[in-house]
């Protein structure tokens, strides 16, 4: 059967409006951008027990009552560079004569010892937490983890003594006289430290 009236059939008009508005695609994408934003932003914070939402920290802060050594690096710092030239090189000082030995000092104020070794070339050092700072001389020269294996074996530029300063991200320090001597019987120096 066919429509007696073709004016009333179902096909579109031109002009007749359609089912949504422009503006709703318009607006629903601006939405979705500000969700991804939002997302993007919350995925870069980390959650913590005490609130919902709260800056990511550093694993470990140093206490406020004790100040970074001269000469720190800054925060994720990790490797120290010592010139095209080696001008920031640590200068061995004159050679310790001696036996290996640890020379503990102090007095009602605090303790403090100084372990003496004799090594060939260089030391490695195995210390917990691989984070702690070394000073060479009183010049930084990196983190434990970078001088960790014998491929890794920090080696001394000349012959003589070197002061080894561990300083942990807690401010508990250890100290080493390293020297440097061709007739020394170990080749390279093993220093072992929990801090």
């Amino acid at each position: 059967m066919t429509d007696p009236n073709p004016e009333h059939s179902h096909a579109p008009h031109e002009h007749e409006p359609s089912s949504m508005p422009r503006w709703v695609p318009i607006l629903i994408g601006a939405i979705l951008v500000v969700m991804a934003a939002l997302a993007v932003y919350t995925g870069m914070r980390s959650r913590d027990d005490d609130t919902i939402l709260a800056h990511v920290r550093p694993r470990r802060q140093q206490g406020t009552n004790t100040p970074a050594p001269p000469g720190e690096p800054g925060a994720g710092a990790s490797l120290v560079l010592h010139g095209a030239s080696g001008e920031n090189t640590p200068v061995a000082n004159e050679a310790v004569r001696g036996q290996s030995r640890a020379v503990v000092t102090g007095g009602p104020g605090g303790v403090s010892s100084v372990v003496r070794i004799w090594a060939r070339r260089g030391m490695v050092l195995n210390v917990l937490p691989d984070d702690t700072m070394v000073y060479v001389n009183e010049l930084p020269i990196g983190q434990v983890k970078q001088f960790n294996t014998m491929d890794e074996a920090y080696e001394f530029a000349t012959a003589g003594s070197y002061t080894v300063k561990l300083v942990a991200p807690n401010g508990a320090e250890k100290t080493f006289v390293v020297t440097a001597s061709d007739d020394a019987q170990l080749d390279v120096a093993r220093i072992s430290e929990k801090m």
